[in-house]
């Protein structure tokens, strides 16, 4: 389930884009459908796959607070981890959804399609830009990008498919993680999947 809708949520921005795709109107909106028309056209380039992700990784690094989703996902726990356990975490973190989930989201561009909705929501800083993905069988899925407003960029801080938390999700693991092996030993088991090829 957690690999299932994590590769979704990676892939919905990389999907294709429909034509009838909704006009943006918040500058959330705005730059949401570009970071789309940005990564479709990485997605779609002669690049080799390798290339691609690097290419997206180092584009999706202006965009995602790794900072902060590391944050959520570790929950309450967090408070505990040391500035170098932070630094360590948020890495392998990181590395563990790009290593995990870059192919199925380069396969989800080719074989999906999305369009940015009209609908949103803000409370203060924080906004909910929404789209929906339709997969290569004709299901659909809601996907919501929670962001808030640093200077002139949207931080991407969770993403939701169906209401499903992406954050939520990885937070049920690591707080299991961190009871059985400790904040060092969720770390090290972090880093090792972090290193699985698809």
């Amino acid at each position: 389930m957690t690999r299932y809708l994590s590769a979704l949520m990676l892939a919905a921005p990389m999907a294709i884009v429909a034509p009838y795709a909704a006009a943006a109107t918040h500058p959330a909106q705005t730059q949401m459908q570009q970071n789309m028309d940005t990564v479709l056209k990485i997605a779609k380039s002669s690049a080799s796959e390798a290339q691609k992700v690097k290419q997206i990784e180092s584009y999706a690094n202006r965009y995602l607070d790794y900072e902060r989703i590391s944050a959520l996902a570790v929950g309450a726990p967090w408070r505990n981890f040391t500035a170098k356990q932070k630094s360590e975490f948020i890495s392998a973190f990181k590395d563990m959804i790009i290593n995990m989930y870059s192919h199925s989201a380069l396969i989800g561009a080719a074989d999906a399609k999305v369009k940015l909705l009209p609908k949103m929501t803000s409370n203060g800083n924080r906004h909910d830009v929404f789209s929906e993905v339709q997969t290569k069988n004709g299901t659909k899925y809601e996907v919501a990008y929670q962001l808030y407003q640093v200077g002139s960029v949207y931080k991407i801080y969770n993403i939701r498919v169906d209401g499903a938390s992406l954050v939520t999700i990885y937070r049920n693991q690591f707080n299991e993680l961190i009871q059985q092996k400790g904040i060092d030993g969720a770390i090290v088991t972090v880093k090792a999947k972090g290193l699985k090829k698809q």
